[in-house]
Protein backbone atom coordinates (compact mmCIF):
# COMPACT_ATOMS: atom_id res chain seq x y z
CA UNK A 1 0.00 0.00 0.00
CA UNK A 2 1.62 3.35 -0.96
CA UNK A 3 2.52 5.96 1.59
CA UNK A 4 0.80 8.91 1.89
CA UNK A 5 2.14 11.93 4.49
CA UNK A 6 -0.03 12.83 6.95
CA UNK A 7 1.51 14.06 9.93
CA UNK A 8 5.43 14.89 10.68
CA UNK A 9 7.42 14.46 14.00
CA UNK A 10 6.49 17.55 16.10
CA UNK A 11 10.70 18.48 16.18
CA UNK A 12 10.56 17.38 11.90
CA UNK A 13 12.84 19.56 10.42
CA UNK A 14 11.30 17.90 7.20
CA UNK A 15 8.08 16.81 5.93
CA UNK A 16 9.69 14.82 3.15
CA UNK A 17 7.91 11.89 2.11
CA UNK A 18 9.44 8.46 1.50
CA UNK A 19 9.75 9.67 -1.90
CA UNK A 20 10.93 12.85 -1.21
CA UNK A 21 14.26 14.48 0.27
CA UNK A 22 14.26 13.09 3.69
CA UNK A 23 17.16 10.21 3.74
CA UNK A 24 15.18 7.96 5.37
CA UNK A 25 11.35 7.13 6.36
CA UNK A 26 9.13 5.80 8.98
CA UNK A 27 5.75 4.35 7.95
CA UNK A 28 3.66 4.41 10.77
CA UNK A 29 0.69 1.78 10.74
CA UNK A 30 -2.54 3.09 12.07
CA UNK A 31 -4.37 -0.04 11.33
CA UNK A 32 -1.80 -1.78 13.58
CA UNK A 33 -2.72 0.83 16.57
CA UNK A 34 -5.53 -0.11 15.91
CA UNK A 35 -5.69 -4.00 16.31
CA UNK A 36 -3.39 -3.50 19.08
CA UNK A 37 -5.73 -1.39 21.09
CA UNK A 38 -8.49 -3.56 20.34
CA UNK A 39 -6.75 -6.45 20.98
CA UNK A 40 -5.30 -5.05 24.84
CA UNK A 41 -9.15 -4.23 25.60
CA UNK A 42 -10.47 -7.28 24.51
CA UNK A 43 -7.60 -8.59 26.98
CA UNK A 44 -7.92 -6.26 29.94
CA UNK A 45 -11.95 -6.15 29.63
CA UNK A 46 -11.65 -2.32 30.66
CA UNK A 47 -11.96 0.61 29.23
CA UNK A 48 -8.63 2.03 27.95
CA UNK A 49 -7.18 5.23 28.47
CA UNK A 50 -4.64 5.47 25.31
CA UNK A 51 -1.23 7.37 26.28
CA UNK A 52 -0.03 9.15 23.20
CA UNK A 53 2.57 11.27 24.75
CA UNK A 54 5.87 11.86 23.32
CA UNK A 55 4.67 12.76 19.97
CA UNK A 56 2.41 9.44 19.88
CA UNK A 57 6.11 7.36 21.16
CA UNK A 58 7.36 9.73 17.90
CA UNK A 59 5.35 8.78 15.31
CA UNK A 60 2.95 11.11 15.32
CA UNK A 61 0.28 12.04 18.88
CA UNK A 62 -2.82 12.91 16.83
CA UNK A 63 -2.53 9.66 14.34
CA UNK A 64 -1.81 7.45 17.14
CA UNK A 65 -4.66 9.13 19.12
CA UNK A 66 -7.05 8.77 16.06
CA UNK A 67 -6.19 5.54 15.45
CA UNK A 68 -6.13 4.25 19.06
CA UNK A 69 -10.06 5.90 19.73
CA UNK A 70 -10.77 3.91 16.26
CA UNK A 71 -9.62 0.40 18.24
CA UNK A 72 -11.77 0.92 21.50
CA UNK A 73 -10.35 3.84 23.68
CA UNK A 74 -12.50 5.93 25.27
CA UNK A 75 -9.73 8.27 26.76
CA UNK A 76 -6.54 9.58 26.26
CA UNK A 77 -3.28 10.30 28.09
CA UNK A 78 -0.18 12.92 27.42
CA UNK A 79 2.21 13.76 30.11
CA UNK A 80 1.90 17.78 29.36
CA UNK A 81 -0.27 20.31 28.83
CA UNK A 82 1.65 21.33 25.70
CA UNK A 83 1.04 17.78 24.11
CA UNK A 84 -3.06 18.03 24.90
CA UNK A 85 -3.46 21.24 23.63
CA UNK A 86 -1.69 20.25 20.63
CA UNK A 87 -4.38 17.05 20.38
CA UNK A 88 -7.17 19.42 20.90
CA UNK A 89 -6.02 22.11 18.17
CA UNK A 90 -5.83 18.98 15.76
CA UNK A 91 -9.29 18.60 16.69
CA UNK A 92 -9.91 15.71 18.15
CA UNK A 93 -12.33 15.88 21.25
CA UNK A 94 -11.96 12.59 23.28
CA UNK A 95 -11.54 12.89 27.31
CA UNK A 96 -7.63 13.70 27.95
CA UNK A 97 -5.75 13.76 30.85
CA UNK A 98 -2.44 16.36 31.41
CA UNK A 99 -0.72 14.55 34.58
CA UNK A 100 3.10 16.84 34.60
CA UNK A 101 1.91 20.49 36.16
CA UNK A 102 5.27 22.02 36.32
CA UNK A 103 5.76 25.56 37.57
CA UNK A 104 5.38 27.09 33.66
CA UNK A 105 2.54 24.61 32.91
CA UNK A 106 0.12 26.39 30.61
CA UNK A 107 -2.39 25.46 33.15
CA UNK A 108 -5.33 28.28 31.97
CA UNK A 109 -4.74 27.55 28.40
CA UNK A 110 -5.22 23.85 29.22
CA UNK A 111 -8.20 24.03 31.18
CA UNK A 112 -10.14 26.80 28.83
CA UNK A 113 -9.03 23.71 26.29
CA UNK A 114 -11.08 21.09 28.41
CA UNK A 115 -7.86 19.28 29.19
CA UNK A 116 -8.38 17.31 32.79
CA UNK A 117 -5.42 18.46 34.80
CA UNK A 118 -3.64 15.87 37.37
CA UNK A 119 -2.39 18.51 40.75
CA UNK A 120 -0.02 16.24 42.88
CA UNK A 121 -0.05 18.85 45.10
CA UNK A 122 -2.30 21.62 46.77
CA UNK A 123 0.22 24.21 45.30
CA UNK A 124 -1.01 22.75 42.20
CA UNK A 125 -4.58 22.31 42.71
CA UNK A 126 -4.75 25.78 43.79
CA UNK A 127 -3.36 26.59 40.30
CA UNK A 128 -6.18 24.67 38.63
CA UNK A 129 -8.87 26.01 40.98
CA UNK A 130 -7.76 29.58 40.14
CA UNK A 131 -8.05 29.15 36.30
CA UNK A 132 -10.72 27.73 36.37
CA UNK A 133 -12.26 30.68 38.47
CA UNK A 134 -10.61 33.03 35.91
CA UNK A 135 -12.65 31.35 32.66
CA UNK A 136 -15.71 31.09 34.27
CA UNK A 137 -15.68 27.17 33.39
CA UNK A 138 -15.49 23.72 35.82
CA UNK A 139 -12.14 22.71 35.66
CA UNK A 140 -11.89 18.41 35.79
CA UNK A 141 -9.15 17.11 37.81
CA UNK A 142 -7.57 13.50 38.66
CA UNK A 143 -5.47 13.37 41.40
CA UNK A 144 -2.17 11.34 41.39
CA UNK A 145 -1.43 10.06 44.49
CA UNK A 146 2.67 8.24 45.47
CA UNK A 147 2.41 4.44 46.63
CA UNK A 148 5.79 3.41 45.81
CA UNK A 149 7.34 5.13 42.46
CA UNK A 150 8.74 7.85 44.35
CA UNK A 151 8.30 10.33 41.58
CA UNK A 152 5.51 12.91 41.06
CA UNK A 153 2.17 11.64 43.27
CA UNK A 154 1.16 13.49 45.99
CA UNK A 155 2.99 12.04 49.38
CA UNK A 156 0.30 10.21 51.84
CA UNK A 157 1.35 13.23 54.55
CA UNK A 158 -0.69 15.83 52.29
CA UNK A 159 -3.76 13.77 50.36
CA UNK A 160 -6.36 14.47 53.61
CA UNK A 161 -5.51 17.74 52.54
CA UNK A 162 -5.22 17.76 49.17
CA UNK A 163 -8.55 16.03 49.29
CA UNK A 164 -10.31 18.26 51.67
CA UNK A 165 -9.30 21.50 49.08
CA UNK A 166 -10.75 19.02 46.08
CA UNK A 167 -14.17 18.79 47.95
CA UNK A 168 -14.18 22.40 48.70
CA UNK A 169 -13.55 23.29 44.96
CA UNK A 170 -15.75 20.79 43.69
CA UNK A 171 -18.92 22.40 46.58
CA UNK A 172 -17.94 25.54 44.69
CA UNK A 173 -18.78 24.42 41.35
CA UNK A 174 -15.13 24.98 40.23
CA UNK A 175 -13.84 21.97 39.77
CA UNK A 176 -15.00 17.97 39.13
CA UNK A 177 -12.90 15.60 40.61
CA UNK A 178 -13.18 12.56 37.93
CA UNK A 179 -10.69 9.88 39.99
CA UNK A 180 -7.45 8.93 42.24
CA UNK A 181 -4.72 6.98 40.23
CA UNK A 182 -0.86 6.08 40.48
CA UNK A 183 1.64 4.88 38.74
CA UNK A 184 2.63 1.49 39.49
CA UNK A 185 6.70 0.77 39.82
CA UNK A 186 6.58 -2.70 39.75
CA UNK A 187 6.63 -5.09 37.07
CA UNK A 188 5.13 -8.70 38.95
CA UNK A 189 1.72 -9.18 40.29
CA UNK A 190 3.90 -9.67 43.86
CA UNK A 191 5.10 -5.69 43.41
CA UNK A 192 1.81 -4.81 42.77
CA UNK A 193 -0.30 -5.86 45.89
CA UNK A 194 1.31 -2.81 48.35
CA UNK A 195 0.89 -0.05 46.53
CA UNK A 196 -3.16 -1.01 45.28
CA UNK A 197 -3.42 -1.20 48.81
CA UNK A 198 -2.10 2.12 49.26
CA UNK A 199 -4.57 3.60 46.49
CA UNK A 200 -7.20 1.80 47.94
CA UNK A 201 -6.79 3.70 50.83
CA UNK A 202 -6.55 7.26 48.98
CA UNK A 203 -9.73 6.21 47.38
CA UNK A 204 -11.72 5.49 50.57
CA UNK A 205 -10.15 9.07 52.02
CA UNK A 206 -10.88 10.77 49.07
CA UNK A 207 -14.72 9.17 49.11
CA UNK A 208 -14.79 10.16 52.91
CA UNK A 209 -13.97 14.06 51.82
CA UNK A 210 -16.90 13.75 49.88
CA UNK A 211 -15.57 12.95 46.29
CA UNK A 212 -17.36 10.18 44.28
CA UNK A 213 -14.34 8.86 42.12
CA UNK A 214 -12.84 6.23 39.90
CA UNK A 215 -9.56 5.04 40.15
CA UNK A 216 -6.73 3.39 38.02
CA UNK A 217 -3.37 2.48 37.83
CA UNK A 218 -2.27 -0.10 35.44
CA UNK A 219 0.03 0.32 32.53
CA UNK A 220 0.48 -2.06 29.74
CA UNK A 221 2.78 -4.32 31.93
CA UNK A 222 0.61 -4.51 34.93
CA UNK A 223 -2.31 -4.83 33.16
CA UNK A 224 -0.95 -7.94 31.05
CA UNK A 225 0.07 -9.72 34.22
CA UNK A 226 -2.64 -8.84 36.82
CA UNK A 227 -6.34 -8.14 36.47
CA UNK A 228 -6.09 -6.71 40.14
CA UNK A 229 -4.73 -4.06 38.50
CA UNK A 230 -7.25 -3.29 35.89
CA UNK A 231 -9.77 -1.15 38.22
CA UNK A 232 -12.04 1.37 36.36
CA UNK A 233 -9.37 1.98 33.65
CA UNK A 234 -6.04 0.68 32.56
CA UNK A 235 -3.79 3.04 30.72
CA UNK A 236 -2.02 1.55 28.17
CA UNK A 237 0.73 3.19 25.90
CA UNK A 238 3.92 0.71 24.86
CA UNK A 239 1.39 -1.99 24.07
CA UNK A 240 -0.41 0.23 21.52
CA UNK A 241 2.71 0.47 19.55
CA UNK A 242 3.75 -2.94 19.21
CA UNK A 243 5.70 -3.48 22.26
CA UNK A 244 4.81 -6.63 23.86
CA UNK A 245 4.72 -6.35 27.47
CA UNK A 246 5.55 -9.69 28.69
CA UNK A 247 8.18 -10.84 25.83
CA UNK A 248 8.75 -14.18 26.77
CA UNK A 249 4.69 -14.80 26.48
CA UNK A 250 3.83 -12.43 23.61
CA UNK A 251 0.23 -11.46 22.72
CA UNK A 252 0.55 -11.20 19.15
CA UNK A 253 0.83 -7.37 18.77
CA UNK A 254 1.34 -6.29 15.56
CA UNK A 255 4.57 -4.13 14.53
CA UNK A 256 3.57 -0.65 14.00
CA UNK A 257 6.42 1.25 12.34
CA UNK A 258 8.97 0.45 9.82
CA UNK A 259 12.02 2.54 9.35
CA UNK A 260 13.70 2.18 5.71
CA UNK A 261 16.44 3.98 4.12
CA UNK A 262 18.40 3.43 0.75
CA UNK A 263 22.17 2.75 0.06
CA UNK A 264 24.22 5.77 -0.41
CA UNK A 265 27.11 4.31 -1.93
CA UNK A 266 29.14 0.93 -1.87
CA UNK A 267 32.97 0.38 -1.96
CA UNK A 268 35.26 -2.97 -1.43
CA UNK A 269 37.86 -2.79 1.06
CA UNK A 270 40.79 -4.86 1.17
CA UNK A 271 42.02 -7.18 4.72
CA UNK A 272 42.86 -4.73 7.10
CA UNK A 273 41.73 -1.34 6.34
CA UNK A 274 39.72 0.10 9.53
CA UNK A 275 36.14 1.02 9.02
CA UNK A 276 35.09 4.74 10.75
CA UNK A 277 36.20 7.13 13.52
CA UNK A 278 38.59 5.58 15.64
CA UNK A 279 39.87 2.62 14.08
CA UNK A 280 38.02 0.82 15.98
CA UNK A 281 36.72 -1.99 13.37
CA UNK A 282 39.11 -4.15 11.11
CA UNK A 283 37.55 -5.50 8.24
CA UNK A 284 38.22 -8.53 6.30
CA UNK A 285 38.17 -8.52 2.36
CA UNK A 286 34.58 -7.40 2.18
CA UNK A 287 32.44 -5.08 0.27
CA UNK A 288 31.03 -2.17 2.84
CA UNK A 289 27.31 -0.18 2.05
CA UNK A 290 26.82 3.54 3.27
CA UNK A 291 23.46 4.22 4.06
CA UNK A 292 22.37 8.44 5.38
CA UNK A 293 20.93 7.33 8.88
CA UNK A 294 23.64 7.73 11.73
CA UNK A 295 23.08 8.53 16.32
CA UNK A 296 21.46 12.06 15.25
CA UNK A 297 18.74 10.16 14.10
CA UNK A 298 18.54 7.39 16.43
CA UNK A 299 20.32 4.39 16.04
CA UNK A 300 22.52 4.74 18.70
CA UNK A 301 26.37 4.42 18.97
CA UNK A 302 25.95 0.88 20.82
CA UNK A 303 24.49 -0.67 17.93
CA UNK A 304 28.16 -1.46 16.33
CA UNK A 305 30.11 -3.06 18.44
CA UNK A 306 33.48 -5.43 18.23
CA UNK A 307 31.93 -8.66 19.35
CA UNK A 308 28.43 -8.40 18.13
CA UNK A 309 26.36 -5.65 15.95
CA UNK A 310 22.87 -5.03 15.40
CA UNK A 311 22.05 -6.36 11.91
CA UNK A 312 19.66 -4.80 8.87
CA UNK A 313 18.05 -6.12 6.20
CA UNK A 314 19.09 -5.25 2.34
CA UNK A 315 17.14 -7.20 -0.25
CA UNK A 316 15.60 -9.73 2.15
CA UNK A 317 19.23 -10.53 3.69
CA UNK A 318 20.79 -9.96 6.92
CA UNK A 319 24.24 -7.55 7.30
CA UNK A 320 25.84 -6.08 10.29
CA UNK A 321 26.33 -2.76 11.12
CA UNK A 322 30.15 -1.97 11.31
CA UNK A 323 32.79 0.29 12.93
CA UNK A 324 31.81 3.29 14.98
CA UNK A 325 28.13 5.15 14.19
CA UNK A 326 28.37 8.31 12.97
CA UNK A 327 26.50 11.35 13.90
CA UNK A 328 24.96 11.08 10.16
CA UNK A 329 25.88 7.92 8.31
CA UNK A 330 26.23 4.26 9.51
CA UNK A 331 28.38 0.94 7.50
CA UNK A 332 26.79 -2.18 6.44
CA UNK A 333 29.26 -5.04 6.32
CA UNK A 334 27.37 -6.74 3.33
CA UNK A 335 30.64 -9.11 2.24
CA UNK A 336 30.27 -10.43 -1.11
CA UNK A 337 26.36 -9.82 -1.70
CA UNK A 338 25.57 -7.90 -4.96
CA UNK A 339 24.33 -4.25 -2.55
CA UNK A 340 24.48 -1.60 -4.98
CA UNK A 341 23.85 2.23 -4.18
CA UNK A 342 19.83 2.68 -4.13
CA UNK A 343 19.21 -0.55 -2.57
CA UNK A 344 16.13 -0.69 0.26
CA UNK A 345 17.66 -0.78 3.46
CA UNK A 346 14.89 -1.94 6.51
CA UNK A 347 16.59 -0.59 9.91
CA UNK A 348 12.92 -1.72 11.51
CA UNK A 349 10.52 -4.08 10.48
CA UNK A 350 8.14 -6.74 10.68
CA UNK A 351 10.23 -10.08 12.45
CA UNK A 352 7.62 -12.53 10.66
CA UNK A 353 9.57 -11.14 7.41
CA UNK A 354 12.92 -11.73 8.35
CA UNK A 355 13.26 -8.32 9.42
CA UNK A 356 14.75 -6.10 12.55
CA UNK A 357 12.12 -5.82 15.10
CA UNK A 358 11.99 -3.43 18.53
CA UNK A 359 13.22 -6.53 20.59
CA UNK A 360 15.85 -6.74 19.08
CA UNK A 361 17.32 -3.19 18.94
CA UNK A 362 16.54 -2.74 22.38
CA UNK A 363 18.30 -5.70 23.45
CA UNK A 364 21.16 -4.43 20.79
CA UNK A 365 22.05 -1.53 22.54
CA UNK A 366 20.74 -2.34 25.85
CA UNK A 367 17.35 -0.37 26.54
CA UNK A 368 13.91 -0.66 26.55
CA UNK A 369 11.96 -0.79 22.94
CA UNK A 370 9.73 2.49 23.97
CA UNK A 371 13.51 4.50 24.16
CA UNK A 372 14.81 3.28 20.46
CA UNK A 373 11.24 4.55 19.17
CA UNK A 374 11.27 7.73 20.84
CA UNK A 375 14.70 8.11 19.71
CA UNK A 376 13.91 8.02 16.06
CA UNK A 377 15.26 11.44 15.62
CA UNK A 378 13.27 14.66 13.51
CA UNK A 379 15.23 14.08 10.23
CA UNK A 380 13.17 10.79 9.47
CA UNK A 381 10.12 11.44 7.72
CA UNK A 382 6.97 10.16 9.65
CA UNK A 383 4.94 8.56 6.93
CA UNK A 384 1.60 6.73 7.58
CA UNK A 385 -0.01 3.69 6.27
CA UNK A 386 -3.57 2.09 6.76
CA UNK A 387 -1.96 -1.65 7.32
Amino acid sequence: MAAVLSETHPAALSTASATGSSPSSVAVSTAAIQANTSRMRELCASPVMAVVKAGGFGLGSARAARAALAGGATELGVATCAEAIELRRAGIEAPLLAWMLHDDAPIGAAVAAHVRLSPTSPAQLRRVVEAAAALGVVAEVEIEVETGMNRSGAPRAEWQQLFDMAAAASASGLVRVVGVWTHLSGTSPAQFSVPLTHLSDAVELARAAGLRVRSHAAASRAAAVDPRTHLDLVRLGASLFGVEPVPERPLGLAPVARWETRVSQTRDVLPGESVGYGQTAIASATRLALIPVGYADGISRRASGDEQSMTVAVGGRRFPLIGAISMDQSVIDVGDAPVTAGDRVVLLGDPARGEPSLAEWSSAVGTIPQEVLTAIGPRVARTEVGA
